[in-house]
């Protein structure tokens, strides 16, 4: 009521600095519409990402205790530095309690057979064991593969968001690690 009446003074009297002050209150007025406006607005952002988050994370939560994830290898991180973006589909596939991957190699392997032109890191076998860690953050799945040729141990952190990264180790090459995401393994094979 006391804005009202202030504003029909304001228009009532003919001086210029009664008219500067209605232009004033009338900024003010229309200012707090605004910010009223968007602060309510942004409120409603925030609780629809905090949904989309709680829902991905719960999707996270299910793919781990099903151990059916793809993880989609994005950059690679060879030991002796530098990152490689990668062009084309690299996985590494959990389904139960098999594993199979298809993953590049950079760096130095200690041992190689003769006329080896198959590089990179590939197996389907069912790991030795699986261990999975959970914490706040995601979860930190940790295996040991006896592949024909080699021993490899793999830590896959994922975190709530999908996001994921992969650190191989193994008896014959030096450690590498790959950044990437996460996603549900669709074809399942039984």
């Amino acid at each position: 009521m006391e804005w009202f009446l202030l504003m029909k003074y304001c228009i009532n009297s003919s001086s210029l600095t009664n008219r500067n002050i209605m232009k004033n209150v009338v900024l003010i007025g229309l200012t707090f519409v605004v910010l009223s406006c968007a602060v309510t607005g942004s409120e409603g952002r925030r609780a629809e990402r905090k949904a989309r988050e709680e829902a991905k994370a719960a999707e996270i939560a299910r793919m781990v205790e099903e151990r059916n994830i793809r993880f989609v290898a994005q950059i690679a991180h060879p030991l002796g530095g530098g990152s490689i973006h990668l062009t084309s589909e690299y996985t590494l596939d959990i389904a139960g309690d098999s594993a199979v991957a298809w993953l590049p190699y950079y760096g130095v392997a200690y041992t190689a057979d003769y006329g080896q032109t198959d590089g990179g890191i590939k197996f389907s076998e069912n790991p030795n064991f699986i261990v999975v860690d959970e914490d706040r953050k995601g979860f930190t799945i940790h295996m040991e593969v006896k592949a024909p040729k080699d021993l490899y141990r793999l830590n896959l952190q994922i975190t709530n968001a999908g996001y994921a990264t992969l650190n191989v180790s193994s008896h014959n090459r030096q450690s590498i690690s790959f950044s990437g995401i996460v996603k549900q393994l669709l074809n399942r094979d039984p």
